[in-house]
């Protein structure tokens, strides 16, 4: 199989499996969250300048799980939320103290390790199961809008390839990802927002809402979700280029792991979330 068609039919199978997750209920959802968060944490550790010792895949795993399913849990559960915030800062003494109490003498990596694989990656994927709160999201279709998030980010990595390859002349940034450009950026970003509002209009709020996001709150919500998508691709290219990797892992084929498929996501969905609580 050519490496066009691999990337093409794990790429479908793989957005299959998001959004069927997404679609069957929360309860599926969460599990594929899950599995994203142990294999994520677990890529991250590899990330990491350190001799690969278990008992440290232990630890980031660990604390990333907690704090994800902490979360579920906060989902579930709307007059806890308030609280909830208050109690999740704890879960970041977790590494500190196995790092006190640890036999090794690489303690920037327990803890670097836990915190980042904590705030890049448990956290947007607690976020996530927060859609299907009614309460909080005033709809009970959470999930259509999950996955609308998730296509506009797909949209804009799209686009922003297509337009980059054919006319793109200035580099975004060099240092880090040499191959994303100005205009590559800017082309995903018109596709992006162009798409969100006419799915917004013929679509979501025929079909699914009543008006839910109105038509000029949907083209700021695009224009966030490549500002942030962007952003968390190249906080991945950082990690990667400082690990001299190419990409975080092999899962996927054609694709690379989960990191790479999921780098953009870990930031874009926590604005989405917060701007349509705030709209």
């Amino acid at each position: 199989m050519g490496e066009f068609w691999k990337r093409l039919v794990f790429g479908f199978l793989f957005v299959v499996v998001v959004i069927g997750s997404i679609i069957i209920g929360k309860l599926a959802a969460s599990l594929m969250l899950l599995i994203v968060v142990m294999m994520a944490s677990s890529e991250i550790v590899n990330l990491f300048p350190h001799e690969q010792d278990k008992p440290l895949k232990n630890i980031v795993g660990c604390c990333s799980v907690m704090l994800y399913v902490f979360f579920v849990f906060l989902s579930g559960n709307f007059d806890s939320i308030e609280s909830g915030i208050y109690i999740a800062p704890i879960f970041f003494f977790v590494p500190l103290i196995a790092a006190l109490f640890s036999k090794k003498q690489d303690y920037v990596s327990i803890v670097g390790a836990s915190w980042l694989s904590m705030i890049f990656v448990a956290l947007p994927c607690g976020i996530m199961t927060m859609f299907y709160n009614e309460e909080l999201m005033g709809t009970d279709k959470g999930w259509a809008l999950l996955i609308f998030a998730y296509i506009l980010i797909w949209v804009n990595d799209i686009f922003a390839y297509l337009t980059g390859s054919a006319i793109g002349r200035h580099k975004l940034c060099p240092r880090i990802s040499p191959k994303k450009t100005i205009e590559g950026s800017i082309g995903g970003a018109v596709f992006t927002m162009l798409f969100a509002y006419f799915i917004n209009r013929f679509l979501l709020n025929v079909f699914f809402f009543d008006n839910l996001i109105s038509n000029v709150e949907v083209l700021f919500l695009a224009l966030g979700v490549v500002v942030f998508g962007t952003l968390g691709d190249l906080t991945e290219s950082m990690m990667k280029r400082h690990a001299g990797v190419k990409d975080s892992g092999s899962l996927i084929p054609g694709h690379g792991g989960i990191l790479d498929r999921f780098d953009a996501t870990f930031m874009a969905m926590p604005f989405v979330f917060i701007y349509l609580l705030l709209i």
